[in-house]
């Protein structure tokens, strides 16, 4: 059974938000206007961030990467209480960490940049003559990295991403306690 990208889109909406709101957060840190935000829609893309360009291939790199840094951070840190609970209890003893547990996840399920976000590295950092080499190395395998992603999304390597992250790292977490 395949399930509809539009579903998946509303059933975590918030990654979704929090995906639109890094772009805009790491555009702010470097300090370039944003022009329009859209958080969520129905539709393709489910939100985007219209902002100023820049040559300089550090701020292009990090508001491309920037919903991969904040998504997996936050997500992990909204979804720890609830992972460490069922790992300790085996069971949830606290409602409230169904609602994080629904909430991280969502946001681990979005952190991968888009397809739009490897464009702007490769017109803006790859193809550009008066980027330096070094530039080009570092951003390079990350493009890569976001086409693997955005090909593996089609058998859920968004989910499975956000599954290893929930388990793998609230495990090593309780192992260190």
């Amino acid at each position: 059974m395949i399930i509809p990208g539009v579903l998946i889109s509303l059933i975590t909406f918030p990654g979704v938000v929090i995906h639109e709101l890094a772009h805009q957060i790491f555009c702010m840190l470097c300090g370039l206007k944003v022009y329009e935000v859209k958080y969520f829609q129905m539709g393709n893309p489910n939100g985007y961030v219209i902002h100023e360009s820049t040559d300089r291939p550090l701020k292009i790199f990090l508001t491309c990467m920037g919903p991969f840094f904040i998504n997996s951070v936050l997500g992990l840190v909204i979804l720890l209480p609830a992972s460490i609970e069922l790992m300790v209890f085996r069971e949830y003893t606290n409602p409230l960490n169904l609602l994080l547990g629904w909430l991280g996840f969502s946001i681990l399920m979005h952190a991968f940049p888009s397809r739009g976000d490897a464009k702007v590295m490769i017109n803006r950092i790859l193809r550009d003559p008066d980027v330096s080499l070094v530039w080009k190395v570092i951003a390079a395998p990350f493009v890569g990295l976001i086409y693997i992603c955005s090909v593996g999304s089609i058998f859920w390597l968004d989910l499975l991403y956000a599954a290893v992250l929930a388990m793998l790292v609230p495990w090593l977490w309780v192992q260190l306690l």
